[in-house]
């Protein structure tokens, strides 16, 4: 008999999700031994991965508390590495993006931290994921840039990466605004107790 976390690691929708995760550190390793076009390609197939999950565990109802936790998990992995690579490239990305990104992803992850202790769910919403697609194609005209994949576009890459990275960030930090009431209401609820 299976425990209730090996079933739902078992489900399409997870194994998804887990081959996500796995995509991303290959990925990551192709880039570090200069293949950036296999990197480039992982990366793609890896983030078309975190749209098709989601949406098929709606799909076929086998939506999971661990499915939750593991896409949250690689989606600030995936987003937090390209923002590393783009910030320590030297081409132009200030280390503020970074800053700023996990500023905010550690802000989340400290209230859902709470929440979760006292059995109450704060779920992601549409804006949350909205700023990881912003993020997300933002990534890959930075990632093009950053290997040089089209010298010639660079000044087109590099606004596009921006737009992309402002863009998901102040998505995300309105959608953290969201959360942070969400917070505040199970907070005052938790300790009124």
């Amino acid at each position: 008999m299976l425990t209730p976390l090996a079933r739902d690691l078992c489900r399409g929708p997870n194994l998804l999700t887990l081959s996500r995760i796995v995509l991303i550190f290959v990925s990551a390793v192709f880039y570090r031994f200069d293949q950036p076009v296999i990197s480039l390609v992982l990366g793609v197939i890896a983030g078309l991965t975190d749209t098709l999950d989601g949406w098929l565990a709606r799909r076929t109802g086998q939506v999971s508390r661990i499915g939750e936790i593991l896409d949250q998990f690689s989606d600030v992995v995936m987003e937090s590495l390209i923002l590393f690579l783009a910030v320590t490239a030297n081409k132009g990305y200030d280390p503020i993006l970074l800053i700023a990104y996990l500023f905010r992803e550690f802000w989340i992850l400290s209230i859902r931290r709470f929440t979760a202790e006292h059995q109450i769910n704060i779920s992601s919403n549409f804006l949350g994921k909205l700023k990881s697609n912003f993020i997300g194609y933002g990534s890959i005209a930075a990632f093009i840039l950053i290997a040089d994949l089209w010298p010639e576009g660079t000044p087109y890459l590099y606004i596009v990466s921006m737009v992309g990275y402002i863009g998901g960030l102040m998505l995300g930090y309105i959608s953290a605004f969201d959360y942070t009431r969400q917070f505040v209401r199970a907070y005052n609820e938790v300790c009124a107790r």
